[in-house]
């Protein structure tokens, strides 16, 4: 490998992935510098890779971080034990009750900052309070009058909101030999429902229904909450 250049790992959709010894660099028009405030937010306070640095020349953003070794949680689930994905599911429970830990002392949806949280399947979400939220994902219901009624009447109305990765699935969980987890892809970070990322990653994950489900039921996400999330992304998709 080239100690220079690095090795490219992925270039799609603006997005440029170099591998660079024990450095991952993050570069493009669609990389956004919000990823690096998120990022610094919240190192010391959950599993993260390690921030370096960032620069921005005219639109390509690049951010340099930690490289850590490991698999995608989807590309190591059906290689592993049972007692081996245990210990995986204790370590994803773990990490997320770190970021729990954190309040913005409202149910105020917002970034770190007071920011705008950039949501690549909900769109921008800013929201005052959980009915106004609420209602923006009933709108994204909207091609059955019936299914954004049932959406409506599953979706919870009294979520405490916390520190929340934002958009969690398998392919952003890293994990390592010994088990250990840790998230990449910070670009969504913010102040959200207490059940957003166990609700993302069972609708999103790769993985088999069992293992995002007990993460759910752990984290106590409630079924009509998943069921809620499932109607809108049948919806959308």
């Amino acid at each position: 490998m080239d100690s220079e250049a690095g090795t490219v790992i992925k270039d799609t959709h603006g997005i440029t992935l170099t591998v660079k010894g024990d450095r991952f660099v993050k570069s493009g028009r669609r990389a956004r510098l919000q990823e690096t405030y998120n990022l610094e937010y919240v190192q010391g306070k959950v599993a993260c890779p390690k921030l370096y640095g960032y620069h921005q020349e005219g639109d390509v953003v690049s951010i340099e971080m930690e490289y850590v070794k490991g698999k995608t949680l989807s590309e190591i689930w059906q290689t592993i034990d049972d007692k081996q994905r245990q210990r995986v599911v204790d370590n994803i429970i773990r990490e997320i009750h770190k970021l729990h830990e954190f309040s913005n002392g409202d149910s105020r949806t917002r970034g770190i900052n007071d920011t705008t949280i950039h949501d690549l399947l909900l769109g921008e979400m800013r929201f005052d309070d959980e009915a106004a939220l609420n209602n923006h994902l009933v709108g994204r219901a909207k091609n059955s009058v019936k299914m954004a009624y049932l959406v409506r009447n599953m979706l919870p109305t009294s979520s405490r909101f916390c520190l929340s990765h934002g958009f969690l699935f398998s392919c952003h969980i890293i994990v390592k030999e010994d088990m250990d987890v840790v998230f990449v892809s910070w670009g969504h970070l913010g102040f959200l429902p207490e059940y957003w990322d166990a609700v993302k990653l069972f609708t999103l994950s790769s993985v088999r229904d069992e293992l995002t489900y007990d993460i759910a039921t752990r984290l106590n996400t409630s079924d009509s909450t998943i069921a809620a999330f499932k109607s809108i992304y049948s919806t959308m998709f």
